[in-house]
């Protein structure tokens, strides 16, 4: 059978240990004799300690360190997807301890104990934990129960504590005024009623933001989940009232929950948005509700490995929740979460709570006692009501930079439909569009123009595409080629590039405001601004490549050799040429004794034909390229877009329509010296 790891004896403190949790022990007392040696190159420390999870399962239950062990690895399984994907792993359970470094042993990473399956050949970091000789460090211990006393007690402090303390979170409601629809929860009957919200005065409600994962369901979830949608055909029974039984497990735990607060209103937008009611009057949220796992059954007192290391779980920050959360990847729950004062997530193994004032992680039976946290890997990411923080105090800067920020996370995120393009972001829009309005709540001044704004329209234009798209995902009925919105579902891209707008760069379109004598609500605004196509613009425009420009092979500019990717003219040193890399997408120009001009191209560009789509063309097209200066060193690529009868393009500028393909953020200052003004269609 082999060295049986699940064998106990007791150690120094009394408690059951195994002979697994004593290999984690030696690894210690290696790493000791490794750093008296005083080697120059210490490496990491790794050993497999259980044969598989659920050997470390059966030995948790009466191991410690186990139990430990074993409840760290699930406090990182944020859903029921990931749990499910953990117990499929196959390999045996190792732990690996880093090197050491001399004069850094109070170093957090130091004592990182990382918890892992699998083999040889592929392994998956799984958990990890703090190990310190210093004494009191307690594992954490959450409750088993998903709808124990406490953990709502928890939660419903921070409600209130927000509720009644924190003005600024106060201060950061839309309006008075409820969603066109609410869910009406019977505490004594158990049933559930729709009303119309929009005809009573503001009520407290909550909002449930979700993600299915149709593809994990079975075909009875699948079944019940079409079921809950509320239809033309079910629509007026509702109103009456309807059971609970028979909604999927999200919306009841959701319900619950709703009830366990104290409330009893809230919003589902399967049963809530009644056909042909617009997704874009609904904005708040709550984030997915999933069950506990059966690893909290008993409680674990502090417990350390007989090389005298005390272990304790390390609490995950929010913001890795965020990050890792399925939620994170779909397209609509972006304006759902930056748009809601008050954010409740509650995850595979615990709750977190998020408002302006503060973030709160659900504490178990620890009570009081100090939670242990790591450095937070993810401090990059906005926090969830930064947006709402900037309307409010109207740093128009701020907010821009916020916008930018929000549209490079929306364009990565996955939608079912790419009509979905515009309204998935309407709410953001609108919201953005608020330190613009005047007393009558009417826009004055600023535009919404296909998702970039009037104000910021050069720096808007100069997004630029981490890798080239494939030309056939392009979205061309959705948007024009100059936004964003254009690009393909689930692309990255730079939003935040530093423009100086060029002096001459001027937009020539008129303002929609007021047409017909009327200025406009906010939410007109951005609904105009999504069905914008084209606009007029004047700039310098000069040709990207001279009539003699000729194409040589990337690798003759761009030696092999050459890490830093610097290009190589000694050989053509008096010729004009250009390369072009069709993996990256990158374009590079060269005229003689000048600073190259370096393009990133949007969509890939085949070495040999075209694709049959208007923004790609073939390389015998390169020299037929424009380019339209929009900052001091930022242009667009274009191409000339051949006007089609009916394509309600048509207007004075008609013979002068051209298309987005590319963008240089980094242009020299003489490339456009000689240019003429031109006066040209974006479309």
């Amino acid at each position: 059978m082999g060295y049986d790891f699940c064998k106990l004896r007791k150690n120094h403190d009394a408690l059951h240990e195994c002979n697994g949790c004593q290999v984690i022990g030696s690894m210690f007392e290696k790493r000791r004799e490794i750093e008296n040696k005083r080697f120059n190159n210490p490496r990491a420390l790794k050993a497999g300690f259980h044969r598989s999870l659920d050997e470390l399962k059966r030995c948790a239950n009466r191991c410690a360190t186990c139990r430990v062990l074993y409840r760290a690895i699930w406090s990182r399984q944020i859903t029921n997807e990931e749990a499910d994907r953990l117990q499929s792993l196959p390999g045996h359970i190792w732990a690996q301890l880093p090197p050491s470094q001399q004069g850094s042993a109070s170093d957090f990473n130091q004592n990182l104990l990382t918890i892992g399956v699998g083999d040889s050949l592929q392994d998956h970091t799984i958990a990890e934990l703090s190990c310190t000789l210093q004494p009191g460090t307690q594992p954490v211990n959450l409750r088993a129960a998903r709808t124990h006393s406490a953990v709502n007690a928890e939660v419903k402090g921070w409600l209130e504590t927000c509720h009644e303390t924190h003005t600024e979170c106060r201060n950061l409601g839309r309006s008075r005024r409820n969603p066109t629809n609410l869910i009406f929860i019977n505490a004594t009957s158990g049933m559930l009623q729709l009303v119309e919200g929009s005809k009573s005065d503001l009520v407290p409600y909550v909002a449930l933001s979700y993600t299915w994962g149709m593809e994990l369901a079975t075909e009875d979830e699948r079944t019940n989940i079409k079921a809950a949608k509320t239809k033309e055909t079910n629509s007026h029974q509702r109103r009456e009232g309807f059971p609970m039984a028979g909604l999927p497990r999200t919306m009841l735990d959701a319900i619950i929950l709703t009830l366990s607060l104290g409330l009893r209103y809230i919003w589902i937008d399967d049963i809530c948005i009644v056909p042909p009611v617009d997704w874009n009057e609904e904005a708040s949220k709550m984030d997915e509700v999933y069950g506990n796992s059966e690893a909290w059954r008993y409680k674990t007192d502090a417990c350390r490995l007989y090389s005298g290391h005390w272990l304790a779980n390390i609490d995950m920050p929010l913001n890795e929740i965020r990050l890792r959360s399925n939620l994170f990847t779909r397209a609509w729950t972006l304006q759902e979460e930056r748009l809601s004062p008050r954010m409740l997530y509650v995850c595979g193994q615990r709750m977190y709570w998020s408002c302006s004032v503060s973030q709160q992680v659900e504490s178990g039976q620890n009570g009081g006692l100090p939670r242990l946290q790591g450095p937070d890997r993810f401090a990059w990411m906005q926090h969830p009501q930064s947006f709402l923080r900037a309307c409010r105090r109207q740093d128009l800067a701020a907010l821009h930079e916020q916008w930018l920020e929000l549209v490079k996370a929306y364009v990565k995120r996955n939608i079912f439909s790419s009509a979905d393009r515009f309204p998935a972001i309407m709410g953001l829009a609108v919201q953005y569009l608020g330190p613009y309005t005047d007393e009558n709540e009417e826009v004055r001044g600023q535009e919404y123009l296909a998702g970039l704004w009037r104000h910021t329209f050069a720096q808007d234009l100069s997004w630029s595409v981490q890798a080239p798209g494939v030309p056939e995902r392009r979205l061309g009925s959705i948007a024009p080629t100059w936004s964003w919105a254009s690009v393909p579902v689930c692309s990255d891209i730079a939003t935040q590039n530093m423009v100086e707008p060029a002096s001459d760069f001027a937009l020539l379109e008129d303002s929609r405001l007021g047409s017909g004598g009327d200025f406009d609500k906010a939410s007109k605004v951005a609904k105009r601004g999504a069905e914008i196509k084209s606009v007029t613009v004047r700039g310098r425009f000069r040709r990207l490549l001279a009539k003699a420009s000729t194409g040589r092979e990337w690798s003759s500019i761009v030696p092999g050799h050459n890490a830093k990717e610097e290009f190589d003219f000694s050989g053509c040193i008096s010729e004009f040429v250009h390369v072009q890399n069709f993996s990256t997408g990158q374009l590079v120009a060269y005229e003689p004794h000048k600073q190259e001009v370096v393009a990133q191209l949007d969509y890939l560009l085949p070495e040999n034909g075209s694709w049959d789509s208007p923004v790609a063309f073939s390389g015998s097209d390169l020299k037929e390229l424009a380019c339209l200066q929009i900052g001091r060193s930022s242009m667009l690529l274009l191409r000339q877009y051949q006007t089609q009868e009916g394509d309600g393009y048509q207007n004075e500028y008609s013979s002068f329509k051209y298309q987005r393909v590319g963008i240089c953020n980094s242009v020299h200052n003489s490339f456009f010296v000689a240019a003429p003004l031109e006066t040209i269609v974006l479309v």
